[in-house]
């Protein structure tokens, strides 16, 4: 039997591609293949970002409307849900032949749990352009705070 040698850089190529289609199956589009009732809600990706005593949330949401949005708070977890409109749905679409259909549709839902305490009487919502910004200010024990030395 001979033993074949082994490329180092043509086996790190091939692994490198190996790991691309694994993120892009897993993570890019986990959805592939699946059908709408296969899938139930996706997702909902999100950007969050802190500044000061606030947590800040930012979510695409085409075509939904502000009153379709839920939001709820269970002690220092975020819940937002939602369900993104499609021509798909539609009776309509079943006349068609339809060749790509890569927009994002459906059911879609996100928790997000804060490392701090939140103040949930404060969290304001709103939405523009499609895009849901939600603001998540910290509990008052969670703030930063400067604490002055003194001398005694």
């Amino acid at each position: 039997m001979a033993m074949q040698r082994t490329n180092p850089f043509t086996d790190l190529v091939s692994l490198r591609d190996a790991m691309d289609r694994l993120f892009e199956q897993s993570f890019v589009r986990p959805e592939r293949g699946a059908s709408v009732q296969e899938r139930g809600a996706r997702t909902m990706a999100v950007n969050l970002c802190e500044k000061d005593d606030k947590y800040y949330v930012q979510a695409f949401l085409p075509g939904v409307k502000a009153d379709q949005v839920e939001i709820s708070i269970d002690q220092n977890t975020l819940n937002l849900k939602a369900r993104i409109p499609s021509e798909l749905e539609k009776e309509e679409a079943k006349k068609y032949r339809w060749y790509i259909t890569e927009l994002g549709y459906g059911d879609v839902s996100r928790s997000i749990t804060f490392p701090a305490p939140i103040d949930a009487g404060k969290i304001e919502a709103s939405q523009e352009n499609g895009v849901l910004t939600v603001e998540i200010p910290k509990a008052e024990g969670a703030k930063p705070r400067q604490i002055k030395v003194t001398t005694k």
